[in-house]
């Protein structure tokens, strides 16, 4: 999820406004709110545990993706 969000922004977002990028995972962050339930069983129910998880890889994928596929 985090990788497609940061491909899109890198599509649409032009390359000078960096700043701008942080927006776009608010959606993905409220996404994720909303499977922290299921994948806590992942955690042994830790759901705080979860959540840090989940959010660190959507993180680290859009970043990933906002690098990579940005223009230069």
């Amino acid at each position: 999820m985090g990788a497609a969000a940061g491909l899109f922004a890198a599509w649409k977002i032009p390359a000078e406004k960096f700043a701008w990028t942080g927006i776009a995972l608010v959606p993905l962050f409220a996404l994720l709110e909303m499977i922290v339930g299921r994948a806590a069983a992942l955690f042994g129910g830790d759901e705080k545990a979860a959540r840090l998880w989940l959010a660190g890889a959507a993180v680290a994928g859009f970043y990933a993706a906002w690098f990579v596929a940005r223009p230069a």
